[in-house]
């Protein structure tokens, strides 16, 4: 782990370098949540130089020791301190459970747990399976167990943070309401995605949960799947995106791997890269999850340079990626895939990324990173230097970067 010290020196250093010059009130146009969390980005390994990886789960990994110099953290991992310099956070579901009793257990148990839609017979399991108990996460009960179970005793067996997966302000399951302990119904939600009170029990759980991490020790840190929701008040988005150490954007640039649509859209990117102005001006972390719509070996180096290019864009002294790919439907999580790209000497970014002849710009220490997120070709004229592509091969004095492409180019 970094020494805390010379982290929080790089930090205030790089934050003269932030990717975006920042407004401390006004994203997208809308106002900005009051709230302020102290983040505690220092206990996360450094990245100021070069590209890091958070590698997402290792249940696939033969021994976590094939990690050690290669990967710097590892969301959801299946080792609490293995191997030695890899920073492992414990996945813990928010909504469901995951891993630990059966439906039919809380059935017995608590069954006034048990969260159902507004047929008031139909548990709302969600992403179509039926074997994962939906929670009431909006009752303290059902909290104290999750905090218990899922927070206090992976951070006792050495886990540095927790992983929060799949929040959203969205009712998306269609979530309606609990049968209580005397067998009567109490309707907490409309069973429409747009559900007010459905956003206020995520973020009010989110908050306490944040707290709880941060109340049991000095040290530990909470990280949360989140990416921004259009449609959604752009406070509540900020809210559930900074209440947090570190925001893992599962989206990406590469929306969910979603075939044929695996590039943000050029309205998509600038509201992206707006969320994350005011994430990292927050000083807080942030994990970009590059995930592609075929099987991992087949991803293109134009795919690897769209994601690596819009990485080194916003990167910051605690900003990570992984590349994965989908196989049978199926993500390609939990495998150590490691591409050429990811030891380019890059360097440590020496300005902010810049708008400039038609592409986003950034400049580092050992090269350059241009992003063309819009619909139309750009001929861009490079800064004064010798430059290479990642494969070697000359480049410059202008480049032509075709709609939707990213670009990495090392000075010679």
């Amino acid at each position: 782990m970094p020494n805390r010290s010379f982290l929080a020196i790089a930090s205030a250093t790089f934050f003269a370098f932030a990717f975006f010059s920042v407004s401390s009130v006004d994203v997208l146009g809308q106002t900005a949540p009051p709230e302020d969390q102290a983040g505690r980005t220092q206990y996360f390994p450094d990245t100021t130089d070069g590209i890091h990886l958070e590698m997402v789960f290792n249940y696939n990994v033969a021994h976590p020791k094939i990690e050690k110099g290669k990967v710097d953290m590892v969301w959801g991992s299946n080792y609490a301190t293995q191997p030695r310099g890899v920073y492992n956070t414990s996945y813990i579901p928010y909504s469901v459970d995951n891993f630990t009793n059966t439906v039919a257990w809380y059935q017995t148990n608590h069954p006034d747990w048990l969260e159902y839609l507004c047929d008031q017979k139909t548990l709302a399991f969600e992403f179509g399976t039926t074997t994962l108990a939906p929670l009431d996460f909006a009752n303290p009960a059902v909290r104290a167990y999750q905090w218990a179970n899922w927070v206090d005793a992976p951070l006792a067996q050495g886990f540095g943070g927790i992983a929060v997966d799949t929040m959203s302000l969205t009712n998306d399951w269609q979530r309606c309401g609990h049968f209580d302990s005397g067998n009567q119904w109490v309707q907490q939600y409309t069973g429409q995605s747009d559900d007010p009170t459905f956003r206020h029990d995520v973020l009010d759980w989110e908050m306490d949960t944040y707290e709880h991490v941060h109340h049991y020790s000095e040290t530990a840190t909470m990280q949360v799947n989140v990416s921004y929701a259009f449609g959604e008040s752009n406070a509540d988005n900020l809210r559930l995106m900074t209440t947090t150490d570190l925001l893992f954007d599962e989206r990406g640039f590469t929306n969910w791997g979603t075939a044929s649509q695996n590039v943000s859209t050029p309205t998509q990117w600038e509201g992206i890269m707006a969320a994350l102005k005011y994430v990292e001006s927050k000083g807080l972390c942030y994990m970009t999850n590059g995930e592609e719509p075929q099987p991992t070996k087949k991803i293109t180096q134009a795919e690897r340079l769209w994601v690596l290019a819009n990485y080194l864009l916003v990167k910051n002294h605690c900003t990570y990626v992984y590349l994965t790919g989908t196989t049978d439907g199926q993500q390609d999580y939990g495998s150590l895939y490691i591409f050429p790209e990811y030891s380019i000497p890059i360097g440590h970014p020496t300005g902010p990324m810049t708008k400039k002849q038609g592409v986003w710009e950034r400049c580092f220490s050992g090269g350059l990173a241009l992003v063309n997120p819009y619909n139309k070709t750009a001929t861009v004229t490079l800064p004064p230097g010798d430059y290479t592509d990642v494969n070697g091969n000359p480049a410059g004095p202008t480049v032509t970067m075709t709609h939707q492409t990213g670009l990495i180019l090392l000075r010679q």
